[in-house]
């Protein structure tokens, strides 16, 4: 019977074309699930690790002048050059939503809040996709300015006490 089992084992391999299983251990560490976490105090990290999350080259967020405010990618006329190009069209073209350029992979131009975010990308995303990027984003940067002015509430009422205490406080 093991003869008879052998000769149908290889007839199906090569009628069915079955590769040898014998790699698949190789290669089953890189198809396990592993979590990135995007915790970050900074936004840069925040954006190299919103980047690995997505799967996508590059981000740049600038305001409607060109200033930019985050980016992965360190070349600053690339921020500026999105921004142009998203007020050019939308001088051509009103209540514009998204810009999707096939170029070199995908580049990506989205205005929210005052802002626009440029994203290069090596396959086109979803107008969800690329909403669920900007709303990380924004989450974050918003977290940050909460935390920034909750510091500087923070120290003006420690000063305000100290002054208190040390009788400095101004009389009225």
């Amino acid at each position: 019977m093991t003869l008879f089992t052998k000769f149908f084992t290889k007839l199906s391999t090569k009628i069915l074309n079955i590769e040898d299983r014998r790699q698949e251990t190789a290669i089953s560490g890189l198809l396990e699930y592993k979590p990135i976490f995007i915790h970050s105090s900074d936004l840069t990290d925040f954006l190299q690790k919103l980047r690995l999350k997505h799967l996508i080259n590059d981000v740049i967020i600038t305001d409607l002048d060109g200033v930019v405010i985050g980016s992965t990618n360190k070349d600053i006329k690339e921020g500026f050059k999105s921004a142009a190009m998203y007020n050019y069209v939308n001088s051509e073209i009103k209540d514009l939503s998204i810009i999707l350029i096939e170029a070199n992979g995908w580049q990506i131009i989205f205005k929210n809040q005052e802002k626009v975010y440029f994203i290069k990308a090596n396959d086109g995303l979803s107008r969800i996709e690329v909403l669920t990027i900007v709303k990380e984003i924004e989450n974050f940067i918003n977290c940050i300015f909460l935390n920034y002015i909750n510091v500087n509430i923070l120290w003006a009422k420690l000063l305000q006490l100290f002054l208190e205490k040390a009788g400095l406080e101004k009389q009225h």
